[in-house]
């Protein structure tokens, strides 16, 4: 590596690069933006080119206020955003992948997976060479310099700081979790002993090793999980330096407080939620949702779009889930799970009404995206799937000392996924357990009963078309008297 002189270069990077850096730290305060006001920049052009040395400044004032933990989040956050621009084939190459794993099941897999890894590195070069400019004597990219019985010794040259690594190393992790972690159990360490730098450039090595392991669940589960985990460290960490950090300590719990229920959020602010591994076996009404056809209707849409009718559909969609009284459980890929009756619960039968009262007001509020969205050009918006059952589930805290996760789990969720799986576009399925304590709320359609393994009763089915009006006058009524 031929050490640059800093006085004789500019050594810059594009305005879109700043750009991604600042969305994806947003949700941690206006740290990008301040960062920019210090260098006296108002407004970043992402055609433009400016010196590297302020995403360094971001992440920089990054890590003093909440630590490594976050840098990696942000690293992770952005190889999720930029994978269809860095990677854009790599969702094709990964189905090559799947089929070679499939004619050779008994396999270690170690030939596809090298020659998968020097897919990843040669197309991730490819298209990052333009994000970074000024000097020729520096090769930026990402290298592999040994790989041995499924270890790989990984080398990125970067414009950046050593200060910087678990950044580089949380863009990696993303890539490798969403295209290899349905075929392999692997670890992504730093190796630090060998990161060298100097003006324009740090050299970070890491290590990954894998080992087979065909996974039973989706790419999208499995992604999630990463997701949880990361958010959990840096929650820990955080939470670790509260006495030196207390405002931030209040920032942070505002923000974190997005990816809990808010139920349980408020309970572990307030010291009254149990942190233990305890289940409970408790009637609950169970609520999901995903989008019809959602593949296809994707694939007609610009990734920036896509990006935004989603969050606009998941933000409507759990604005109403709170204001019903729902616990959020999780939102996997396009599907949203949600339940009524812990930690809170207002009776069975007030559970269950409140959730076919939400469903109602999702179902009347994607009316009024679906036509917004078209006036905006999207020509096929989209059509909802929902599901419920009313049942009993375990619920509480399940996982590990070091992991925990708050859900329910049970035949009876199996049952509103496959009510939410089989409804129509735009539809709402229920169960008769479900239906007995609304049926004066709502008009049905009585389905076919639906079988299901693991399930010893027939489940009866009904389909909901409208609201009853006598129920909708008397809702009126109720809203007026009591404001």
């Amino acid at each position: 590596m031929n050490i640059v002189n800093k006085n004789s270069k500019n050594i810059t990077v594009s305005g879109a690069v700043l750009l991604s850096t600042i969305d994806t730290m947003e949700s941690f305060g206006n740290i990008g933006r301040e960062v920019l006001a210090k260098f006296g920049i108002a407004e970043i052009d992402h055609k433009k080119q400016y010196p590297f040395e302020i995403r360094s400044a971001m992440h920089k004032a990054a890590l003093d206020r909440f630590g490594d933990k976050a840098i990696l989040a942000f690293g992770f956050n952005h190889g999720e955003r930029m994978f269809d621009i860095i990677l854009p084939n790599g969702l094709e190459k990964i189905k090559k992948l799947d089929v070679r794993i499939k004619k050779n099941a008994n396999d270690n897999l170690l030939n596809p997976l090298n020659d998968f890894m020097s897919y990843l590195v040669s197309d991730f070069n490819k298209n990052i060479s333009g994000a970074t400019q000024g000097v020729k004597e520096i090769e930026y990219g990402f290298f592999c310099t040994e790989k041995k019985d499924g270890i790989f010794h990984l080398k990125g040259v970067m414009a950046a700081e050593l200060y910087q690594e678990a950044f580089i190393r949380g863009v990696v992790l993303y890539i490798l979790t969403k295209l290899l972690s349905k075929y392999f159990e692997f670890s992504l360490l730093p190796n630090k002993e060998k990161n060298i730098t100097g003006y324009g450039f740090s050299e970070f090595n890491m290590v990954a090793k894998f080992k087979k392991k065909i996974s039973k669940e989706s790419e999208v589960e499995l992604l999630w999980r990463k997701k949880m985990e990361i958010r959990e460290e840096l929650t820990q960490q955080v939470l670790k330096n509260s006495d030196q950090q207390n405002e931030t300590l209040k920032l942070l719990s505002k923000k974190l407080g997005k990816y809990l229920p808010p139920q349980i959020h408020e309970a572990l602010i307030k010291g009254n939620y149990d942190t233990g591994i305890a289940t409970r076996r408790k009637k609950l009404t169970i609520f999901f949702s995903d989008i019809a056809n959602f593949t296809s209707t994707s694939e007609g849409l610009q990734p920036e779009d896509l990006t935004k009718y989603l969050n606009e559909y998941f933000s409507e969609m759990t604005n109403i889930a709170i204001d019903s009284g729902a616990t959020i459980d999780k939102y996997i890929g396009d599907a949203m799970m949600v339940f009524f009756g812990d930690p809170e619960t207002r009776g069975e039968r007030k559970d269950a009404r409140a959730c076919v009262e939400m469903a109602l007001r999702m179902q009347e509020k994607m009316k009024e995206l679906q036509t917004k969205w078209s006036n905006e050009g999207f020509a096929d918006p989209f059509r909802v799937r929902m599901g419920i059952n009313t049942g009993y589930c375990n619920v509480g805290n399940f996982g590990s000392d070091q992991r925990l996760t708050y859900t329910i789990i049970g035949g009876e969720v199996n049952v509103a996924q496959r009510l939410e799986a089989s409804a129509d576009a735009n539809g709402i399925l229920l169960s008769y357990e479900a239906y007995a304590h609304a049926q004066d709320m709502i008009q049905v359609e009585e389905r076919d009963v639906i079988k299901m393994k693991g399930i010893s009763r027939e489940i009866k089915v009904f389909s909901v078309y409208a609201r009853k009006a006598n129920y909708l006058k008397q809702e009126k009524k109720n809203r007026f008297k009591y404001g």
